[in-house]
């Protein structure tokens, strides 16, 4: 019998560690991280029976090879062993584990089991030390290990990568890891990528995927959603390739102008540059001006296809097999589109002012094209609808249809609002539209194509600014033989009237692109919407009112919005939104009052839909609504189209005007004050004439934001109306002129096409729902803050160059975002702010002023503040000037040089 042979080979220790090298001698594994594990020694025949002999007798060992056990044991299979000894384990699966690790020795020859398994003695490089690590080893003790040396195995497996990136960043390939231009980047796609590595790069592609895969967790979890591996495999291709080469930088380019739209300075990119995560700074900076060069290209295509129309239309018609319609013809045409304009400040603070350098107030101009959504290519575009003279002056002030028309507004408006906040009368909501629909609505839905074309270097506030800007604008205009297409040119009351103003500056001219008579300047509607807010901050909020309950002072402590103060344009959102909860509660208390209920549990004792009776709930709903309207919002007043007739009450000698009968009544009757039919004195509870006053004035502002919501741009004409009245009485001279000037642009002096455009095409659609339209101002105020927060970015280094640069590459750069985010399962926010929900504080508000009954006329009640209030402001309106205005204004607008034939 051969005696068990001992082989010796010096193995040089590995500098990482300086542990022994262990293995259990059953399931072979790896002892090096063992807390505990036991050794095991074989002092031969006819000592205590050890654990080498225990585990020889289950693995069928013969005695002359039990030596070859000797070694190490680990906690797991020495748990098995005694498990096997108490008859709890089956020994074959002990056996059936050894042979998987050694080899199956329990059917081996004696022979050869002398030589199964080999102790090595593994003396450690360092000779001061006299430690002998122990290896197992299957084969002969001369021979090599059975497995392949490492560097053997590893060397065609380097090579076969190394071929791999070689082609990969070959500049004939092509490859996506090096595709940076705009293109590129807005199909950027993780998933072709990958594709790429797995087609042209598998091997890389199995060696990513083995460090990234983690077997365990994709047997706890196969099908978890969302991207799994392939994110940091071509994410850790991308740095190993631009490593290899420099130019293989998609993946750093793109993390750069991520760095880039979130703020980060010159500092966070040399970091990530020095771990080849992203590039440098100054690289950013040239992909931005890069990808701004063709910043207007769709806007021009839109101006080119517009002209090709208008030709198309002026010449002959040819013969064909199936002749088309002038109107067919006109639906396939380009639905044209409207440029927008805001002016945008910056205040740069240096950190060390001089002489040469100071604080600096830079005034430029931001613009942007938006596209018509709402389509009219049926309409005549060329004459306008009518003259000044053939519409009076009367038509631009509200009608009987339109106070019928309001009131049907507002009967929606207010059924809502009950139908929310009083349980009993839940049940409107069965029978009231979920949304005001309008002739063009599953249009107004659309998403609306809004193209930024940068800012302008200009100030609109200086006359050689304005002209810059019309000459920067009017290039977009199409023109065809030199004769430009009539366009809408929208902005706010300080843009229309600059514009208006240059253009009149360039009346004399005989070239119609140089006097700019291509833009047509048209007010838009947000700004619109705050001033009238400050109508009613001016008629409804004052400090003194704070004790005075129900009035918008006294409710704006009650729910703690001390944000909102006397100027709404200071904290727009917070004013909208305190003026939002008092309409709520006005109209919540003005229900609970008309039908009789003394909280909003109880149930209604006036105005009841009697069991007995059939009668149609929708029709008892419809009445009670508009006798709650009428009751309380809608007011009685002097017919403002009326010729008004002053007429002394003592001598009934008429007057033109209210201060020649004032002074009539001072010289011929002293003493006697005297009324004309215009004249109305104050009534005498102001507590009830200022809720009812609120009640109709927060009502229309309610209609005007629901309007603009569902982009009904009829009923927002109509409403230019009575906001024209407010605007005149308060003093808001101009936000007057521009309301009459906009329903004479309708009416009158643009052509069918053009104001079809004006009163429909006024809103832009960012996310597609019947409700999410704003004003085209307000999505200005939105692109102005996207261009501020970027130039924050300069740290005061502020220069003409930068500002062109971001300006143009803005807009570029979000659609970049929105494909990296589309490409990574990256949710886009909504846009929306989440609003804390203060029904509560409302509710407490609408009890609170209830019991007050601030729609129960009592005589004697007074407000602190508002002791003479009149129920309805507009009988203060001074008729005759007003009609005086209008006449002047109608006739001073019409003779504008854009209105010229």
């Amino acid at each position: 019998m051969d005696t068990p042979i001992k082989s010796f080979k010096r193995v040089p220790k590995p500098p990482a560690t300086k542990l022994k090298i262990r293995k259990c001698v059953i399931c072979y594994h790896d002892l090096v991280t063992a807390k505990k594990y036991y050794a095991l020694k074989y002092k031969g025949p006819g000592h205590v029976k050890s654990m080498c002999e225990r585990i020889s007798t289950i693995l069928n060992i013969t005695e002359e090879n039990i030596a070859g056990i000797a070694g190490h044991l680990c906690v797991t299979c020495k748990r098995k062993v005694d498990n096997v000894e108490k008859g709890s384990l089956p020994p074959d699966e002990l056996r059936r584990l050894f042979s998987q690790s050694h080899g199956d020795q329990s059917q081996q020859s004696s022979e050869e089991g002398s030589s199964l398994i080999r102790k090595r003695m593994v003396k450690s490089p360092d000779k001061t030390s006299k430690r002998r690590h122990l290896d197992f080893s299957i084969g002969d003790g001369n021979a090599p290990p059975s497995q392949p040396h490492q560097s053997q195995l590893l060397k065609p497996v380097l090579e076969q990568i190394q071929e791999e990136c070689r082609i990969l960043c070959q500049l004939s390939f092509n490859s996506s890891f090096r595709r940076t231009d705009l293109n590129s980047f807005l199909n950027w796609s993780q998933g072709e990528q990958e594709q790429e590595l797995m087609e042209h790069a598998p091997t890389l592609y199995a060696v990513l995927q083995a460090a990234a895969v983690n077997p365990r967790s994709e047997k706890r979890k196969p099908d978890a959603a969302g991207p799994k591996h392939g994110v940091p495999v071509v994410t850790a291709a991308s740095i190993l390739l631009h490593s290899r080469n420099q130019f293989m930088n998609a993946h750093q380019v793109m993390t750069g102008l991520v760095l880039k739209r979130g703020g980060a300075g010159k500092v966070t990119f040399n970091r990530l540059l020095s771990r080849s995560m992203s590039v440098g700074y100054r690289t950013i900076i040239k992909k931005q001006t890069e990808y701004g060069a063709d910043f207007d290209k769709c806007v021009n295509e839109w101006k080119e296809e517009i002209e090709n129309n208008v030709r198309a239309e002026k010449q002959e018609p040819v013969e064909a097999s199936q002749p088309v319609s002038p109107q067919q013809q006109r639906a396939e045409q380009h639905p044209g589109f409207k440029l927008v304009g805001d002016n945008v400040d910056l205040h740069v603070k240096p950190r060390y002012s001089t002489i040469a350098e100071g604080n600096r107030d830079l005034h430029y101009y931001n613009v942007a094209a938006v596209k018509h959504r709402i389509p009219a290519p049926e309409l005549d575009k060329d004459k306008p609808i009518g003259t000044v003279d053939s519409v009076p002056w009367t038509a631009y002030l509200p009608t009987a249809d339109d106070n019928e028309t309001l009131k049907a507004e507002w009967r929606y408006l207010v059924g809502r609002t009950i139908a929310d906040y009083i349980p009993c009368f839940g049940w409107f909501k069965d029978y009231l539209p979920k949304h005001l629909g309008h002739q063009y609505s599953s249009l107004a839905k659309k998403k609306t194509e809004v193209i930024s074309l940068g800012v302008i270097l200009q100030n609109e506030n200086t006359n050689e600014g304005m002209a810059s800007i019309l000459t920067e604008t009017h290039r977009y205009v199409p023109a065809v033989d030199g004769v430009p297409e009539k366009m809408l040119s929208g902005g706010d009351l300080l843009t229309c009237e600059r514009q208006l103003n240059a253009q009149e500056d360039r009346a004399d001219s005989d070239d119609p692109v140089k006097r700019w008579g291509g833009l047509v300047p048209t007010i838009e509607d947000f700004h619109t919407y705050i001033n009238f807010c400050e109508v009613i901050w001016g008629l409804l909020y004052s400090p003194l009112s704070a004790g005075d309950t129900g009035t918008l002072y006294h409710a704006r402590n009650f729910l703690r919005a001390f944000n909102v103060s006397k100027d709404p344009f200071k904290n727009v959102n917070d004013c909208t939104d305190l003026l939002e909860k008092f309409t709520t509660v006005l109209t919540v208390t003005s229900a609970l009052e008309f039908f009789g209920m003394d909280s909003l549990d109880s149930q209604p004792t006036r105005h009841v839909l009697d069991d007995n009776v059939d009668t149609d709930p929708k029709v008892y709903m419809e009445q009670t609504l508009n006798s709650l309207v009428e009751e309380f919002a809608i007011h009685d007043g002097p017919d403002m189209s009326e010729p008004v007739k002053l007429t002394c009450s003592h001598c009934s000698k008429e007057y033109k005007s209210p201060g020649g009968l004032r002074k009539h009544l001072k010289a011929k009757h002293p003493g006697h004050t005297g009324t004309s039919s215009s004249e109305f004195t104050s009534d005498q509870d102001s507590v009830y004439n200022y809720s009812c006053t609120a009640l109709g004035l927060c009502l229309l502002a309610q209609d005007f934001a629901d309007a603009r919501k569902h982009g009904d741009g009829g009923r927002l004409i109509k409403l230019h109306k009575f906001l024209m009245l407010y605007f005149r009485l308060t003093g808001k001279s101009k936000y007057a002129y521009h309301c009459l000037h906009v329903l004479m642009q309708v009416s009158c002096l643009l052509s069918p096409r053009l104001a079809h455009h004006l009163t429909w095409n006024r809103f832009v659609n960012k996310s597609g729902g019947p409700d999410t339209n704003i004003e085209m101002d307000r999505e200005m105020e939105y692109l102005n803050r996207a261009f501020k927060d970027e130039c924050r970015g300069f740290r005061g280094k502020v220069t003409d160059a930068s500002v062109l640069r971001v300006g143009r590459a803005a807009q570029q750069l979000d659609a970049v975002m929105g494909a990296h985010d589309s490409s990574y399962q990256i949710k886009a926010a909504s846009g929306q702010h989440r609003k804390k929900d203060s029904t509560k504080d409302v509710l407490q508000l609408i009890q609170h002023v209830h019991k007050e009954h601030i729609f129960r006329p009592t005589d004697g009640r007074v407000h602190f503040a508002y002791p003479t209030i009149s129920r309805n402001p507009l009988r203060q309106m001074n008729l005759p000037n007003l009609h005086a205005w209008m006449k002047k204004t109608t006739v001073d607008i019409s003779r504008k040089q854009i209105y010229r034939a």
